[in-house]
């Protein structure tokens, strides 16, 4: 059980995730409904972007505070 690192593969996938959120929102001014799902979609893209902010947060502060030891 190794740590798992923050790579551009998770970067990426999150990215497109809020991408094709954005773009199915655009196509819900034809389609109402299509409008609700493109918010579904942009709104698991933001959980999943505060996901890998908040990972990088903790590496972050583990890494500076050991080394003050």
């Amino acid at each position: 059980m190794g740590v798992r690192h923050m790579n551009s593969r998770n970067v990426g996938a999150v990215a497109l995730v809020i991408l094709l959120g954005l773009v199915i929102g655009v196509l819900g001014l034809v389609e109402p409904d299509l409008y609700a799902v493109g918010v579904l979609i942009l709104f698991l893209g933001g959980v999943g972007a505060a996901a890998l902010g908040g990972e990088f947060l903790i590496r972050f502060v583990r890494a500076h505070l050991g080394s003050q030891d």
